[in-house]
């Protein structure tokens, strides 16, 4: 990703008005706090609301790293997602990456969209899950 350019983009949309900002599936917490850092500057009050999409396979992590646009797909991620290849294992992994993204930016934007990969809506509701046990007191958290 180029976030100079995505910065600029960001900038015109803030200068014609926009409302809020919907990010791209995020895969690299680092690259949107840097990002959030620089675009509060001319933008401080703009609520931003992120982009989660939780992987399915390590073809679909490829996919979303080398064809999608402004996607960046860590290699930590790319290494998972690599290990548990396709199938249920690889679903469960994209899950917990998802849920784990989720968990790490949910302070720093203003909401969440949580995208169902291929029509898989519970899928989607399965990252939201997380919040709901994040938010449980410590001793009615499940392992």
């Amino acid at each position: 990703m180029n976030q100079e350019e995505e910065l600029r983009r960001f900038q015109r949309k803030v200068e014609a008005g926009a409302d809020f900002a919907v990010t791209q599936p995020i895969f690299d917490v680092e690259q949107l706090r840097k990002f959030l850092e620089r675009a509060r500057n001319f933008a401080p009050r703009l609520p931003v609301i992120a982009g989660i999409w939780p992987l399915t396979s390590f073809r679909n992590a490829e996919f979303m790293n080398n064809e999608v646009p402004g996607i960046s797909v860590p290699p930590t991620v790319m290494e998972r997602m690599r290990r548990a290849d396709a199938g249920e294992r690889a679903r469960l992994e994209g899950l917990k990456i998802a849920q784990e993204t989720l968990l790490e930016i949910r302070s720093q934007v203003q909401g969440v969209q949580i995208a169902a990969p291929f029509g898989r809506y519970a899928l989607a509701v399965e990252v939201a899950e997380a919040l709901g046990r994040d938010r449980a007191p410590t001793s009615a958290r499940q392992p």
